[in-house]
């Protein structure tokens, strides 16, 4: 098989995996927790990154500003996170993880390692940190060059 059609493939199952994955996450964290997977990673992004601007969290999780002004009304108005303007410059608006948001992140997480392990389990440690590699190596791409 030609390189070209193994990387059609493995497109084709990476995005089968995030769709199963998103949509059992979604049956158990939709109902429980009142939150989608989007709105999720939005949280994780703050936890791990700290405030960020709107733009840049557009880019870090590939979605349009207009997409992530929308998931982050949602989660103020359920006190996930807030807006902050930045001292040396108002106009510059923050988006940041509340104490609430915090909390909520640390009980999905611990939730959600059933899910995981259903998902990941049968994956030798070795093969993990190869996913991860791998993993850092497409996101590292500046796609905005291509």
């Amino acid at each position: 098989m030609a390189k070209s059609e193994l990387l059609f493939e493995v497109t084709a199952m990476f995005r089968a995996l995030l769709k199963n994955l998103s949509h059992e996450w979604n049956k158990i964290s939709a109902k429980e927790y009142n939150l989608n997977f989007p709105q999720f990673q939005v949280l994780y992004t703050l936890k791990q990154r700290g405030p960020l601007k709107v733009s840049e969290l557009a880019d870090t999780l590939a979605l349009t500003s207009p997409a992530i002004t929308n998931l982050t009304d949602k989660l103020i108005a359920a006190g996930y996170v807030q807006r902050e303007r930045a001292e040396s410059d108002r106009r510059v608006v923050y988006t940041t993880i509340t104490e609430h948001g915090d909390a909520m992140i640390a009980k999905i997480t611990e939730d959600q390692k059933e899910l995981i392990q259903v998902f990941f389990g049968m994956l030798s440690e070795v093969d993990i940190q190869h996913l991860r590699r791998i993993f850092s190596m497409l996101l590292d791409i500046d796609h905005n060059n291509l």
